[in-house]
């Protein structure tokens, strides 16, 4: 359990009738303060300052749990809050205490007056006394000389705070939302810094004329203090060891902000950190703040636990509050109420209030997101006094103490202190009569840092604080209902199709889902409606088509196609590969055919074959320098064409008869001709029998034709690509519809509930513990195990399981399914199952057997236990439990299957790998026998040595092993030496590596490795992993990735 609390014991015990007219609590407790010491550790018990309304202030030490000092008051004085004390030295402490009313005390002073005891006797640690030889505890009260100074200030007091930090101040905060510094005498107040709701938008100045004595009458309704070291502001955003008081301040208007600010000692004063407002209703209690985690905590008049996470951004250092989580606790009793006397406007009514300063319910952070409740609680009508830890993470109950007695909630209140030794200071003060009684009682606690498994192992015992019973708490328990607790901030999730955001629709969702579930368990756990085992079939059967269907459903819905086309996809494609497989293999008969006639041929054919072989060589060389003449008179044409005069050219383009045309035509023909010369005579490998490219003539009615006939091929791509285009379409619509109709479809969703109620109906048992086979759904047990919707260790299934009540029932044939499918059958429960089948062939007779399925063949389900999962720990403890006998018979399978193993050519008979566990045949793999035969070696070898009738079966098997080591052996000799040499020089190179890895990395520093060229290569992974030189040894770390 992360939390436990202590049973809680009574330190003190007050009477009082100062207090029955004053909404104060009676009696108030805080921790002393003391300023730390550098030098040596302070190793005094905690002080607990204790302000007792009408009698004065009291130092209880709770090592020894008594009264070690005590500063007395006047009768008829009552205090504001709780005293502070600041231990400066050993000898030296200041006690505080602010005075709300008194005898002799102004109505305009009250709350302005602060006493002050400057102690300067002995150390609380002398109190012991010597007298002569023996020593003597003191158990009187020890009165304080101490001196009493009165002190007057101009604005009444909420609240006064000492802190070792600032040792020569005190710190004030004022009820109108101000706080002061003052000298730690009280004698001067150094700086008053004033504290208003800053508006979030800029009003205009009628509005600031009209809301200004309005918004700005403040009231100030919480403090505290506390140091910046370890606390949730980051360095960056203010300095450590500053101490920081909060204020929560309520205006006229409603708003309640919440200030920051710190102590600057270098300007005297106070330096405002951050300004947050919060939702926080009237009348709201028990505020707490854990510095630790910025986390502000209350509860609200209707019993709601609100908390607020503070955060500082790391830019401007804005604070800003966002709400985190909202507990329902019912059964808090609210604070108290007091008519309101003041009125704003002419006839208006008087509103009723709700007095802060009366404590129904106090909290109180414990750190590590934990957070203490005290309070009145009713439980079923009746006031308790609880005392409840609460983790305000995931919002789970971690522990509750109920404190003995009798209390009401209209005259008990209660506040909370935290000591440094992990104690709880809880204070309950009730009114009897004219009297008040306040008992103090301490509380110590330890408490673990929160985890989710943590937290979800207390949702049970949570359920119940928020009113949950019946099935909504067991859903909670279970799981099934995950609306229960449920942050703010947080969506609740279904399935994937299914999110919402509401926490009503969640329900709703939910609720339908279940609705056909809880039907059909209503029907399946009614023995009216189910009286035989093939009506629960059908029943159950039944909903499993439904969600099967659904599932189906939802597996066409993400591939988003149609059912029956997946279907008929899946049929037309198994036909076109039953064809394309028939087609295939009626060729390859072919091809058989052609070969077998032509091996069949009895003619000699290869002189034939030798002739037609040279003249096809005699025509190829002849073709060859054809080509070869046909290009050299190609070159000598082009060589003649070069050397014509200039002349002939000029004259031939100055015709006017046309002939200039005529001579070029001419001189193209030529020049295409010999193109086709050239790109024949170079293409030496194309076939003789190759046709000559056509001539065609450059003139405008060809290049029509060659316009048309390209238009026309643009024509025909553009259509060949729109077919091609709407076949890779169809093909992969079909290929998507044959992936979803041969896709598996999952399980159907059964939850847990359901299934440990149709296990829980399955194995019944008469009224004497026999099982009940007249009502025996065979098929239901089968279908869970098949599909492993269900595990050995289901609570249906009782204490013993799942496998032992199918061994009870003798149901041989469900027993080896679940050996193959359930993977959580303890290993004692299997050997249990082996004695029982050793047993029930041992004894088995000729004639046919009486149980519903035979039994077992013992060699069959060993073989099955040996494949099973197993812990081999667990196992070694199971074994221990096979007599002599049954190891003899055990033994006697294992020299079997070792002896079939020899028969077949061992270990690599049939190409099978060892280490495989099942290879065909049923018989199991050599490695899982030989482990086999290891634990039984291990547990019983003793047992062995002193059996000489099983020597001759253990010598058969070692004769076996001992072969198949030789083998193995010989076939390593023989390897070693051609692969010798490649492994030595594999080892070398790795050895070279490391050695340069190891050197590289030293030498540069640390920073990188040496690379080829003789530079330093920046290598993250090998600084890593790697450490070398400067008088550190080598070491390597080895990383595991679970």
């Amino acid at each position: 359990m992360p939390v436990s609390v202590d049973d809680p014991f009574l330190l003190a015990s007050f009477s009082t009738t100062t207090h029955q007219n004053q909404q104060r609590q009676a009696v108030c407790c805080t921790p002393e303060a003391k300023e730390p010491t550098r030098d040596q550790e302070d190793d005094s018990p905690s002080l607990l300052v204790v302000a007792i309304q009408g009698e004065g202030v009291q130092l209880f030490n709770t090592a020894d749990q008594k009264c070690i000092l005590s500063y007395s008051a006047p009768p008829g004085y009552s205090f504001t809050g709780s005293a502070q004390t600041l231990q400066k030295s050993e000898k030296l402490r200041n006690v505080y205490a602010v005075i709300a009313k008194g005898t002799d005390i102004p109505t305009k002073e009250e709350g302005k007056v602060v006493w002050m005891w400057k102690d300067e006797s002995s150390p609380v640690s002398d109190s012991v006394v010597s007298n002569g030889d023996s020593a003597m505890q003191v158990d009187s009260v020890k009165p304080s000389t101490a001196r009493k100074t009165v002190h007057k200030f101009e604005r009444n007091i909420h609240q006064l705070f000492v802190s070792p930090l600032l040792p020569n101040h005190v710190l004030l905060t004022n009820t109108d939302g101000s706080v002061s510094l003052a000298t730690v005498d009280l004698k001067r107040v150094i700086s008053t810094s004033d504290v208003y709701a800053a508006p979030s938008t800029k009003p205009s100045k009628k509005e600031k004329k009209d809301s200004s004595a309005h918004d700005h009458i403040i009231s100030t309704i919480w403090a505290t203090s506390y140091n910046t070291s370890g606390s949730w502001i980051p360095s960056s955003a203010l300095a450590r060891e500053t101490l920081i008081i909060m204020t929560v301040v309520e205006s006229s208007s409603g708003k309640t902000i919440a200030t920051l600010s710190y102590v600057n000692e270098e300007h005297r004063g106070f330096t405002t950190f951050g300004q947050t407002e919060i939702d926080t209703p009237a009348g709201s209690s028990g505020l707490a703040f854990d510095a630790k985690t910025g986390q502000l905590s209350f509860m609200t008049v209707g019993g709601l636990l609100k908390i607020f996470d503070f955060q500082v951004s790391q830019g401007d250092h804005i604070v800003t509050a966002s709400e985190t989580l909202s507990l329902p606790l019912p059964g808090y009793a609210a604070s108290a109420s007091k008519p309101s006397i003041k009125t704003t406007k002419k006839n208006s009514k008087a509103a009723t209030e709700i007095d802060s300063s009366v404590q129904r319910v106090d909290t109180i952070a414990l750190g590590d997101n934990y957070l203490a409740i005290a309070g009145i609680h009713r439980n079923n009508g009746k006031a308790e006094q609880t005392l409840t830890i609460w983790d305000i993470k995931y919002g789970t109950l971690q522990a509750k103490h109920v404190i003995p007695g009798s209390f009401s909630a209209e005259n008990t209140t209660c506040q909370l202190a935290l000591l440094p030794e992990s104690v709880l200071a809880m204070t309950i003060s009730t009114l009897h009569n004219t009297t008040i009684k306040s008992d103090i009682y301490m509380c110590p606690f330890y408490a673990e840092p929160m985890s989710l498994l943590g937290a979800m192992g207390r949702m049970k015992d949570t359920a119940p604080f928020f009113g949950q019973s019946g099935a909504m708490g067991q859903d909670a328990y279970t799981s099934t209902t995950t609306s229960l607790l449920i942050p703010a901030d947080i969506s609740g999730v279904v399935k994937r199709k299914d999110l919402v955001s509401d926490t009503t629709s969640l329900e709703e969702k939910l609720s339908s889902a279940q609705a056909a579930e809880s039907e059909t368990l209503a029907s399946l756990g009614s023995e009216s409606k189910t009286s035989t085992a093939q009506v629960f079939e059908e029943i159950f059967f039944k909903h499993v088509e439904c969600q099967a269907a659904e599932a189906v459903k939802d597996l066409m819905d993400r591939f988003g196609v149609d059912a029956d086309k997946a279907k008929a996809a899946v049929v037309d494609a198994d036909k076109a590969k039953a064809a394309v497989k028939k087609a295939l293999a009626h060729r390859q008969q072919q091809k058989q055919k052609q070969v077998e006639s032509t091996q069949d041929m009895d003619v000699d054919t290869e002189p034939v074959v030798k002739a037609a072989a040279q003249v096809a060589e005699a025509d190829k060389s002849s073709a060859k320098k054809k080509k070869k003449r046909d290009a050299k008179a190609a070159k000598e044409a082009a060589k003649t064409a070069k050397s014509t005069p200039k002349e002939v050219t000029k004259d031939a383009k100055s015709g006017e008869d046309g002939s200039s045309s005529e001579s070029s035509s001419d001189e193209e023909e030529d020049e295409t001709d010999r193109a086709e010369a050239v790109v024949l005579s170079s293409d030496e490998e194309r076939n003789d029998d190759e046709e000559e490219e056509p001539e065609y003539d450059v003139n405008g009615e060809n290049e029509e034709q060659d316009k048309a006939r390209l238009e026309e091929y643009k024509n025909a791509l553009h259509e060949w690509r729109k077919v091609e285009a709407e076949a890779i379409k169809n093909y992969k619509v079909q290929r998507r519809l044959v992936r979803a109709g041969r896709k598996q479809v999952p399980p159907p969703e059964l939850s847990h509930h359901f299934v440990t109620t149709v296990i829980g109906r399955c194995f019944t048992s008469l009224p004497n513990g026999q099982p009940d086979m007249s009502f025996w759904p065979a098929k239901v047990i089968e279908y869970l195990i098949e599909n492993q919707l269900v595990g050995n260790a289901n609570p249906g299934a009782g204490q013993s399981g799942i496998a032992l009540n199918l061994l009870e029932r003798e149901q041989w044939s469900l027993l080896e399914l679940a050996l193959k499918k359930l993977y959580d059958i303890p290993e004692m429960d299997m050997v249990m199952m082996l004695k029982q089948v050793i047993g029930l062939n041992k004894n088995k007779s000729s004639a046919a057997p009486t149980s519903p399925t035979s039994v077992p063949d013992t060699p069959h389900f060993l073989n099955l236990i040996m494949v099973a999962p197993r812990n081999e720990i667990f196992m070694q403890q199971a074994i221990k439990r096979l007599t002599i006998e049954e190891l003899s018979i055990v033994l006697d399978v294992l020299k079997g299957w070792i002896s079939i193993w020899d028969e077949r050519g061992g270990v690599g008979h049939q190409k099978q790998p060892a280490d495989k566990k099942q290879l065909p045949g049923g018989l199991p793999g050599y490695g899982l026998m030989i482990d086999f035969m290891t634990l039984i070696m291990d547990v019983h070898f003793p047992l062995l040595i002193l059996s000489p009738h099983l020597h001759p079966v253990l010598k058969t098997i070692q004769a076996s092993i001992q072969r198949e080591t030789q083998v193995s052996s010989q076939l390593e000799q023989a390897l070693r030496g051609p692969l010798g040499l490649f492994d030595r020089k594999h080892r070398e190179m790795v050895r070279r590596q490391k050695e340069a890895t190891v050197s590289g990395f030293s030498a540069s520093g640390n920073h990188g490795i040496v690379s080829a060229a003789g530079g330093i290569v920046a290598d993250k992974r090998r600084r890593r992993r790697w450490e070398g030189g400067e008088g550190i040894p080598d070491y390597a770390v080895e990383i595991i990735h679970l």
